[in-house]
């Protein structure tokens, strides 16, 4: 069964959604112009000829980016003092060049995009789809990558995931941490595994072409309401590190070296 996802022709997740205000936002727009300047100067360079100016045009560029600021001059301290929340951002290569055939990109997302989903709630990470091919138009894509828009200066990168999480240092670190061990499952090239399983039974149950069990009736017994207590940081920190260790074991099959 082909796989099908209700998408506006590009792969971006739902939290990486541009705001419609940012023409209103200064500091946007500081930024904006400069990631412009930037890929003019990029445009221009013989890559061949200044490798190390081109790998540095990029680097500043992707500073831009994830913060929408101009980046500052000199690099910031993280302050677990007063544990200030920080942006921890990375890019995660896909490896369509080893599988060129190979349908990542709907593996990443899944049915209507709802395994991507579930991966940003199950990791409280921010994801999206990007660079060379993450567009279902290529036609599109080239002409988008040829206008110097900053919003689509990631399609001249190879195609990658890109996991962000925003919290206190400790956390903010481990979130990813689950996340890169959740994310390789999706990128291993396998049509038969448990992930493509569980989405094409979820696309029949999408499609219709299967029966859907009946929902059970609900009872005029109320259920009690329970107030949520607040994990402790450190034991939010360690119960999402106990979890990416559990994904890590399932994904890279290796016993933990520390627990002889």
């Amino acid at each position: 069964m082909a796989d099908k996802y209700n998408s506006n022709g590009d792969y971006y997740g739902a939290d990486f959604k541009r705001k419609s205000n940012e023409e209103n936002n200064p500091q946007q727009q500081k930024a904006n112009e400069y990631i412009r300047e930037l890929l003019a100067e990029k445009t221009v360079l013989d890559e061949a000829k200044y490798p190390h100016a081109v790998r540095l045009l990029e680097q500043e560029i992707q500073k831009a980016q994830a913060t929408g600021k101009v980046p500052p001059k000199e690099s910031k301290y993280v302050d677990i003092y007063r544990e200030r929340p920080v942006k921890v951002s990375v890019k995660v290569l896909v490896p369509v060049r080893e599988h060129p055939k190979f349908n990542f990109v709907g593996k990443l997302l899944g049915p209507k995009g709802n395994s991507m989903k579930r991966l940003q709630d199950e990791t409280m990470c921010k994801m999206a789809v990007l660079g060379r091919g993450s567009m279902k138009d290529r036609q599109k894509e080239e002409e988008l990558r040829q206008s110097l828009d900053p919003k689509f200066a990631h399609l001249g990168d190879d195609l990658h995931v890109e996991i962000s999480a925003l919290g206190p240092p400790a956390e903010a670190h481990a979130r990813v941490a689950f996340a890169l061990a959740e994310v390789r499952k999706y990128l291993i090239p396998d049509n038969n595994d448990n992930i493509r399983q569980e989405q094409m039974r979820e696309m029949e149950i999408m499609t219709g072409d299967t029966v859907r069990p009946p929902v059970p009736m609900r009872t005029a017994t109320r259920t009690p309401v329970v107030t949520p207590r607040v994990m402790p940081a450190k034991t939010k920190i360690l119960s999402i590190l106990d979890r990416a260790r559990i994904a890590m074991e399932e994904s890279y099959g290796y016993e933990d070296p520390y627990d002889n």
